[in-house]
């Protein structure tokens, strides 16, 4: 079945080729520095909570010595204002919240050592941090806990994601033009050669010659297509040779039986036999005439 689908050429395939490799080259490279740059914002969160544990911890212990609420409230409004920060809140040694960012929840009882039931479910909830109060001499009078927030984290990650995304698409499609340019620059000139040459061949040419236009291995292959007329010329010239002699023997032997039959004093099965093989002369001279022609068609250098 003849196939009517449109052709790609050699150079669409190597630029969709390159094209593929550049977006697989990209696609790894773009992931692990994704991966790698996630890692480093969410340590970064975690490390700035420490640091912020560290600080309210000094200060919450000289506050809730002082008892005064109104310097913790002031310290978790203060804390409140950081995006990074989602909720925080200082549960003393009997349980009970005594300061948080969200003071609808002072006062509650949660049960001690854990952070449950002190902070509501955060749109983007990241890790949460405790650190135990204490006084001077080391009394413990409670814990800070302290959960931070990841939406700046995930909403600075989709725009890298976003970028990355961009970044894919444009090189992937510089790739795809600059392979489809050097591919047609590198291809074109040989494969119209060698295109130009089959056709010269086609038509019984063999005297033309594909250009050698580099040494590389479409000028190895220009050269091996040369090499090949070569051969075939060599080969249609004994053809020539061949059918030329082959021609003068069937005349030789057509005279001669002409001749012969004409002579007088033959039987009847010598007439029949020299008949029969002057016909057969005959065919053959017809047979080597076509080869002839057909051998004439071709232009053979000398």
């Amino acid at each position: 079945m003849k196939n009517t689908g449109r052709r790609i050429s050699i150079a669409t395939k190597i630029s969709i080729y390159f094209g593929l490799l550049i977006s697989f080259l990209i696609i790894t490279v773009g992931c692990s520095t994704y991966i790698r740059i996630q890692q480093i914002m969410e340590l970064q969160i975690k490390e700035k909570g420490e640091a912020v544990a560290s600080a309210v911890t000094a200060l919450a212990a000289e506050r809730l010595q002082a008892g005064d609420p109104q310097l913790l409230n002031k310290l978790f409004s203060d804390l409140k204002a950081n995006e990074d920060i989602g909720e925080a809140a200082i549960v003393n040694s009997g349980g009970k919240i005594v300061a948080h960012t969200n003071t609808l929840l002072i006062g509650r009882t949660v049960s001690g050592g854990s952070p449950e039931g002190i902070f509501q479910k955060s749109v983007s909830p990241g890790p949460v941090i405790s650190a135990p109060v204490r006084t001077a001499e080391g009394s413990l009078l409670g814990y800070f806990y302290i959960q931070m927030d990841q939406e700046r984290t995930k909403k600075y990650m989709r725009n890298l994601a976003l970028t990355m995304v961009f970044v894919l698409l444009a090189a992937l499609y510089a790739g795809i033009m600059l392979a489809h340019i050097i591919s047609k620059r590198v291809l074109r000139l040989p494969i119209n050669d060698l295109m130009e040459a089959t056709r010269h061949i086609a038509t019984g040419n063999f005297a033309y010659k594909v250009p050698v236009r580099k040494q590389d291995e479409l000028g190895n292959l220009a050269q091996a297509f040369n090499t090949m007329t070569v051969y075939l010329t060599n080969l249609f010239r004994t053809v020539q040779l061949s059918t030329m002699e082959m021609a003068k023997n069937s005349q030789l032997i057509l005279a001669r039986t002409e001749s012969y039959c004409s002579t007088a004093g033959k039987d009847q099965k010598e007439m029949a036999e020299l008949a029969e093989i002057n016909n057969a002369a005959r065919r053959l001279a017809r047979v080597v005439d076509r080869l002839n022609s057909l051998s004439l068609q071709f232009k053979i250098t000398n």
